[in-house]
Parts: C-alpha cells; structure tokens; sequence
C-alpha cells in the first residue's frame, strides 16, 4: 500500500511540479511502469476515490505492460486478466472519458493476443451486446464496444504478440465479417430513426470509425460493400440535413460523425485500388451515390467563409482519392456510349469546376479550391498517355473547352491580395497562397499540354479582359490585381512557348511596356520584369523584341523590383548573348550607373555583374578594357583600402564577402572564348560539319589571340588578393568565398590560366596549409586532375597533394576520439581522395602517401553518423579497391586492411547507420567480390563470431548472407537487397512484405 501512495505522490508531483522536477519524475515513473509489479498496483490507482490523473497512470501503465509484456502474464491468469480489465471498465463506464479511453485500448490489446482463441472477438462482442456488464446502460455499452472493435486493426500493427503474425492477419480476416455486421447493423438502427438520440452519438462516431479500420481486412469484394458505404452516406446525409442550423454551422458531434463518415469511405475506396479495372461497374455506381448524397451538401457550402469548410474539404477529399484510384473507370466517360458513365463524368468535372471556382480567396475566404488542383493534371495526364488514335482525338476534342474555362478560373483565383484587404492575413497565409499560387502555374502547364496554341489564345483574351477592367475601373488604384494575374500566367507557361513568333506573345510585350506602372502596386511591375525574363528563350528566337526586353528590365533595374530586372537581365543575356550585341555600350551603362548608385541589395548587385560577364564576352576587346576598368576596378579599389587599414570587422568582412561574390559571379560568365567557339560550332553545324574552304593564298593567317579578360585581371591583382588571405586566413567564410571566385577563373580560363598557375598554386598552397576549407580542397582537385600530367607542372601538384593530406590526416589525428567535429572537413577530404582516385591515380603511385593511414582513418569515418562523411568514406573506400588491381602498392593495403573494412561494414549494418543509408554499403561487397573474391569469402568469416555484428540474428542467417553475397558479383540492386534484409535482421526490426 505504501507503494500505491508513493507512486500516486509522485505522479502529482509530475502534473505540478516544475520542469526540473518533472524531468525526474518522468524517469522514475517510467521505471517503475516498466517493473513486473506494474501488474498489480495499476489495479490499485484505478480507483474512484483517486485523482483523475492518478487514475490516467493506471490505465496507461496497464496498457503499456499489455503492448510490451505480455509473456509476464501466466496462461492461467488470461481469465482473471480479462474478468478485472471487463470489471474496471464499468467502474469507468461513465467517465472520465480519458481512463475509459485507454482501458478500451487495453481491451483490444487483450483481444490481439488472445486470437488464438477463434471465438474470442464474437464472446467480447456478444457480451456487450446482450447488456451483460453490470449496470452500464445499453447505449453506453454499444459506444464502448465500438471503441473496443475500432481499435483492433490498429494494435495488430504496433504490438508484437506470441503468436505468429501471419496467424494474427488470418483471424483478423476469419473475423472482419462479424464486425462489419455488427457495425452496419447498429448503424442502420440508429439511422433508421426520424432522429439520432444525442447520447447514441458516440456510438455512432465510434462504429463508423470502425468501418474504415476494418475495411481492409476480410477478403471481401468491393462490390460487396454497398451496404457498408450506402450507410456512411446515409450518416452524413443525416448530420448535414436533419434540421436548420441557425448559424449554418453543423454541432460538434454531428461534424465529427460526418468527417469520420467520410474518412472511412475514403478508407474503402483506397482500400482496393489496385483493382482498378475489376470493379469499374462497381465505382461508377459508388460515384453516382456519391454524387447524389454529397454535391448538394457542397452546393449548400458554395460561398466564401462558410462555417462547413472542413467538411466540403473532406467531400472533395472523398472525390479526388475515388479518381486517382478508379481513374480509368471514370474517366472512359469522356467519350462513351454508356449514358450512365457519361452522366458520371459530365458531374465530375462540373462539380470539379467549381470547387476550382470557389468563391472568395484561398486561404483566407476559402480552403478547398487546392484540391481540384490534383484532378485536372490526372485527366490531361490520362488522355495524353492513350495511345495516337482516333478516340485520343476525340477525347482531346471534349476536354479541350473544359480545360478552357479552367484556365480562366485559375486566372482568376491566383489574384494578389489588394493592400486594402492585407489586414485580413497573416504571414502563414501569404506563405499558403505563394504554395497556392504555385501549384496554379503548374496546373496551367498541364491547361496547355491539352490546349497547345489555343492556350495562348484564351490568355490573350484574358489579358483583353483585365485591360478593359484596368480602363473601366480608372480611378481605382487596386483594379490591377487581374492584369497582374494573367501575365503570371503567361510566366507559368514560358517554358512551353516554342520559337514561333506567336502574335499573342508580341502584343503581350507590347502591353507590358506600355502599362503605367507607377499608378499601380509595384507588385505588377515585378511580375511584367518576372515575365520578360521567363521569355529570354523565345525573345533569342525573335530578336526583333529584344529593345523593348531590355527597356522594360534597364527601368526595373531603378525600382523597388531591381532583383526581377536583375533576374531578367541574367536570363536575357545568357539566351540572348549574340543578339545582344547591338545594345551592350548603353546596357553596360545602365548596369554601371545602377552598381554605382547604391540602391541595389547585395544579390542584385552579385546577379548583375554575371550579366555584366555575359555582355563583356561579346563586345570589342578595347571595349572590354574600358569597361573593366570602369566596373570592375572599385570592387578591387574597396578591397584594397580594407588591406591597407588592416580592417578586419565584421562590417568590413561583409563588405569583403559581398565584393568577392561579384568578381567571382563576373568570373562565372566572363569568357571571350567561349563565344567564339559556340560561333565556330555554329558555323559548322550550318555547312554541314565541313571546314569552309579559301581560294589558294588567301586563307587568313591566324593572329595572336587576344589575352582572356579574367587573366588580365587576376595578373593586376594578384598581390592584392594574396594580401587579402594573408588578412583573412583566420575566417574560413572569406577564405572559402576568395576560393570559389578562383575556382570560376579556372573554370572559364582552363589552359589560360598558365600564366598565373604557379602564383595560384602557391596562394592555395598557403590556404591548405593553413585552413583547409572545402573550395580550397576543391580547386585543389580540379588543378591536380588538370595539370598533373604535364611535367612542368608537377611538382606543384604535388605540393597541393601532400598538403591536402597532411592537413587532414592532422585533423583526425587531433580528433580522433570526436571525429564527428570535423565531419564537413571529412566529407570533402574523402570526396577529394574518390575523384583522384578514379580519375589519376597514378597520383597514388608517384606521392609518398601513407595509404594505411588513409584507409584505417576511412574505415573510421564509415561508422560516423553524418551521413555525408559516411557516404563518402564508403565511395572513396570502394573506388580505391577497384582501381588497386592496377597499383601493387594499393593491393597491398587492400590485402592488409580488408578484414577490418569487412568488419566495420558489418557493424555499420547492424547497427552504427541508419537503416535507411544502409544500402550504401553494397558498393564494398561488390568491388571486394569483382577484385578480390577469395580473399571476401575468407574476410566475411568473420561472421561466424559469436553475436556478432547483433545478438539477433541467427548463424543460418550469417550463413545464407555470406553466400548470396559471395556469388553476386554483378547485380546492384540484389547485394542492397540482401543488405537491407540482413540490416533488419541485425536489428531486430520487420521487414513489410511491399518491401
């Protein structure tokens, strides 16, 4: 007894105490529910002169000792088990509602593990059903019996039984039937009723619950439950209609009765949708009792703020899920002689068009017009995957003006919210209508692979239309939100306009440039810039539209939209280079006059200078100089009073970061070569591939090439950045931002870097040997794959090669015992180590490297949980063995380190990954199997230790790994097969047969 008090003291100390205190508490209640005597006292607090949470403890420590331990409870006292737990909850028949609860939770935990008795389910169900527990009322009984059977299905789930599940699945099957007559019946009964008795509610929410857990189970055709779905529908009818509500809005119990109506037919029809052609007779007649029940509720619901919104959600819900499982049964209704699938169809999408259509704004007025959404791609998708014939015309032919009309309600849905009306909305529902807003650009792609160039003609009239209310409303200033809305449809679909020079586009330009946008939101402005760059590609095509491009993103580059226009001006001059050509000097001006304005944030002026890049690259070279010196020059002037002051604040590291990130973007685009080389190819590709040919003498002799823009400017201000290291080496940020604008260099100049390669070389050589931070590890790489075999080069590549090593073998040297502290380090070094590896590595062979090291360090980083330092070990590990075969040395380390590779692999399955990267380690067997067989089967004896790599799994299963594994030497996909099957052995965990 005293034991009874000290865990009720504890258990409200843990409801009012402090969170300290409670930490505690916790702790030690959970020990104590753990302990064999849990058994006995959970009776103990279960009484009606305890506490209600002392009472809540005792219902969840008996149901936790029901799902965890149950092999503590002898066989001859399940009957006593059942006769207290029966007993209890009559006590608690009344309430509270939260100890009832769980002990129906418990009740059902006792059931799964008694199903070995074949008529356990139908004695528990009778019992109830024939009044047979005290002096409970006959409707408190049935509520509490639908709780129990509702909860069945889901315990088989999550509680491991002594009884063999293949069995458990069998009984549940044997007794689905039962259950589903009983629960229809009651359900019947009570619906059959002029009115529903307000205390028969809960019955009524629990049995229909149970018809959407039970569904699944019982072998029963879909057609055979007509009944079952006949009165789900018959309950909500009920709910929605039974009497006028004065607010409109449905009681509590009466949504709640519906909404799990609703979910479990959604439950039924998923249940069987893998039968999709089996029942298409079946889904039709569903469909249409669907659509007579529940279209008029949602007709009734057909306004802004209406107080069912979650329940006309779950109705379309019910409706979408029914099409993407029946999808072809429905959908054959475009074109069919069957009048009754036809009506169905013709239903479908009209009541599909109005929840697109929905009144008010999604998500502040409405919620459901998302969710058709889903239908129209699946119907586009469905017509365009038949095959060509003339029935896929026809079918085209009959959605075409239904897709249509949708195009012009999505244009209008996907309206912005007037400042007048922004009160109304949070920041959670700007983020929602930005989502919203995106899933209407996609629908429209979908509107147009049905559409084709009709698309453009409705956007065009819809863009008339939004003129004409832009006119019409002239004096308001919040009229624009339609025009905005139709050009961010014209946006959505750039991607599928092809080079044609389509009349609607042209006035669509033509209108852009001509909206006075300083009388509207500056939103509208945003989106015409936004446009106008998702029509580079096609501007490129019709370069005759290109000033009025450019005029309309120069403009935006002085508004509060610079980061469109710069947008828009990347793309234009990317897709545009060549045609740009003729409008660069003042382009370039207008780019120069906005950097040196100030007004531009920090990406805009990043973004502008790789447009800068792109129109440099096809200019004059004097040109170039000009304005290289002109754009270029402060951005290095700035970062050289910074040196000289040996400034080293926070402000100044921003600005540093900021003028690194635009040489470095200009870096990425500026490339003369480049743009002669795609003329060339042009030039082949129109004379068929033949070089062009010159009368004898008169080919023209080759001159000197022009020295690349970049190396120019790296040949200026070479010491300035290496001073700009040396100031800065403590800040990895900068050091890594410096690196990744040289990387670009490399990348544009390749060859044309020589000049300055061993001055480079030395600059990263110095940031290796003092902070190696991934760009640096990176352009390291790239220069040692670049340049390593040319002798002259060499010895640098080298020095890059063994200062990479030595700092990093350093670091986890340092760290051993924590290498997790330095996982990004790990995952760059061993990402380093696969490239030279699998493309150079005679590196390996020429290098003094420690490869023991270099493997046992490799090994260790496999068993670390970052998955990216993991992944990489694991890559590096199974490159360096598949290119060994070519490198005694490499051989040699393989054949010492193999065991312990194998070894760790082995705990790594078993444990030390994540079961969901396991598969990963395939890749070791593999190149183990196809370079060293018989030194594998030799290593995985290991195996046979004694618990190894887990106590769970058993020698004939060790034994049936080693020898799928040995003999499967070429198949990917069945060594991870066999990996993640052994992974779930090690762990102890249930493989799900869909796996």
């Amino acid at each position: 007894m005293d034991e009874v008090q000290t865990i009720e003291a504890a258990v409200l100390s843990f409801y009012r105490g402090g969170s300290e205190q409670q930490k505690e508490t916790h702790k030690w209640l959970q020990q104590v529910q753990n302990s064999p005597q849990a058994w006995s006292f959970c009776w103990d607090l279960m009484q009606l002169n305890k506490s209600s949470e002392v009472q809540f403890f005792g219902a969840i420590t008996l149901n936790s000792k029901l799902r965890n331990d149950w092999a503590e409870v002898p066989k001859e006292a399940h009957h006593e088990l059942k006769q207290k737990l029966l007993e209890t909850i009559v006590v608690f028949g009344n309430g509270p509602k939260i100890v009832l609860n769980r002990l129906c939770i418990s009740l059902g935990l006792f059931i799964v593990h008694m199903l070995r008795h074949p008529t356990v389910i139908e004695e528990v169900t009778n019992m109830f059903l024939n009044e047979q527990l005290g002096n409970l009322s006959k409707i408190t009984q049935f509520e509490i019996l639908m709780a129990v059977l509702e909860g069945i299905p889901e315990e088989v789930k999550n509680v491991r039984t002594q009884i063999p599940r293949p069995m458990v699945c069998d009984e549940l099957n044997r007794n689905a039937e039962f259950v589903m007559q009983t629960v229809v019946t009651y359900l019947n009964e009570k619906l059959s009723r002029s009115t529903v008795e307000a205390h028969d509610m809960n019955g009524l929410i629990n049995a229909a619950k149970c018809t959407g857990t039970w569904v699944t189970h019982g072998n029963v055709r879909l057609d055979e439950r007509e009944t079952t779905v006949q009165v789900l529908l018959k309950a909500i009818h009920y709910c929605y209609w039974k009497e006028p509500k004065d607010d409109g809005c449905l009681l509590p119990e009466e949504n709640e009765l519906a909404e799990t109506a609703l979910k479990s037919l959604t439950s039924i029809i998923s249940s069987y949708a893998t039968q999709n052609a089996k029942y298409s007779v079946t889904v039709i007649n569903f469909m249409k009792m669907f659509l007579d029940v529940l279209v008029p509720i949602l007709d009734a619901e057909y306004k802004e703020n209406n107080d069912n919104e979650n329940l006309a959600l779950m109705i379309y819900a019910l409706f979408i899920s029914t099409l993407e499982c029946f999808s072809s049964a429905i959908f054959d209704g475009i074109v069919t002689e069957s009048e009754e699938v036809s009506k169905v169809y013709t239903r479908t999408v009209d009541m599909l068009i109005k929840c697109t259509d929905k009144p008010g704004t999604y998500p502040v007025d409405e919620s459901c017009s998302t969710y058709a959404m889903e239908f129209w791609y699946m119907l586009q998708e469905e017509v365009l995957a038949m095959g060509a014939s003339r029935h896929k015309t026809r079918c085209l032919e009959a959605i075409r003006p239904v897709y249509a009309h949708v195009v012009k309600v999505l244009v209008r849905k996907s309206q912005l919210p007037t400042e007048s009306s922004l009160h109304k909305w949070n920041d959670d529902d700007l983020e929602a209508f930005r989502c919203y807003r995106q899933d209407i650009g996609d629908t429209l792609l979908s509107c147009h692979d049905v559409l084709n160039d009709m698309m453009l003609d409705v956007l065009s009239e819809a863009l008339d239309e939004s003129i004409m209310y832009l006119s019409f409303e002239g004096q308001s200033t919040e009229n624009w939100t339609l025009l905005e809305a139709t050009i961010h449809a014209f946006c959505s679909i750039a991607q599928k306009i092809e080079y044609t020079e389509h009349q609607q586009i042209v006035k669509l330009l033509k209108v852009l440039n001509e909206i006075p946008y300083e009388k509207y939101n500056d939103k509208l402005f945003g989106m015409a810039l936004e446009t106008v760059g998702a029509y580079s590609e096609w501007i490129g095509d019709n370069p005759k539209y290109l000033p009025s491009a450019i005029s309309l993103l120069v403009k935006g580059l002085n508004s509060t939209k610079a980061s469109q226009a710069t947008l828009g001006l990347k793309d234009l001059t990317s897709e545009c280079q060549k045609e740009v050509v003729p409008y660069a000097v003042p382009l370039l001006d207008a780019c120069r006059t906005a950097l040196q304005e100030g007004h531009l944030k920090n990406a805009e002026m990043i973004r502008l200078m790789y447009t800068v890049g792109n129109i440099l690259s096809v200019i004059s070279y004097d040109n170039i100089i000009v304005y290289l010196d002109a754009m270029v020059s402060p951005c290095f002037e700035e970062l050289q009073v910074h040196v000289q002051h040996n400034d080293v604040s926070e402000p100044t590291k921003a600005r540093v970061i900021l003028r690194l990130d635009m040489i470095s973007k200009l870096f990425s685009s500026l490339n003369i070569k480049k743009t002669v080389n795609e003329t060339g190819e042009k030039m082949s590709m129109v004379m068929g591939g033949l070089k062009p040919c010159y009368p004898a003498g008169q080919a023209p002799v080759p001159g000197p090439a022009p020295v690349q823009p970049i190396l120019l400017i790296l040949e200026k201000t070479m010491d300035l950045l290496k001073n700009l290291c040396t100031l800065w080496m403590h800040d990895e940020t900068v050091v890594d931002t410096l690196c990744k604008a040289l990387q670009q260099a490399l990348t544009n100049l390749m060859d044309d870097i020589k000049p300055l390669l061993n001055e480079i070389c030395y600059l990263v050589l110095s940031i290796l040997n003092n902070n190696c931070v991934v760009s640096a590890v990176d352009i390291a790489g790239n220069f040692i794959l670049m340049f390593y075999n040319e002798l002259e080069y060499r010895p640098m590549m080298v020095q890059l090669f063994t200062a990479i090593m030595d700092y990093n073998f350093n670091q986890m040297q340092m760290n051993l015992d924590k290498l997790s502290r330095i996982a990004d380090l790990i995952e760059t070094f061993y990402a380093f180590n696969t490239r030279i590896s699998k493309k150079l590595p005679i590196c390996y062979s020429h290098i003094q490297v420690d490869y023991m090291k270099l493997m046992d360090y490799a090994t260790k980083c496999m068993m670390l949980p970052e998955t990216g330092p993991m992944k990489k070990s694991v890559a590096f590990i199974t490159m360096f063995v598949k290119e060994s075969i070519n490198n005694p040395a490499m051989v040699q380390v393989v054949m010492m380190h193999g065991e312990n590779i194998i070894r760790t692999t082995f705990l790594c399955i078993g444990g030390t990954a994540l079961r969901t990267q396991v598969e990963v380690f395939a890749d070791i067997f593999l190149a183990i199997n196809c370079c060293y067989p018989q030194a594998l089967a030799q290593w995985m004896k290991v195996l046979e230790t004694p618990n190894f790599p887990t106590a769970f799994v058993s020698a004939a299963d060790k034994e049936l790994f080693m020898r799928n594994v040995i003999k499967e030497r070429v198949s990917k996909r069945l060594v991870q097969d066999y990996v993640r099957k052994f992974a779930a052995l090690c762990r102890n965990v249930v493989e799900y047969e869909s796996k």
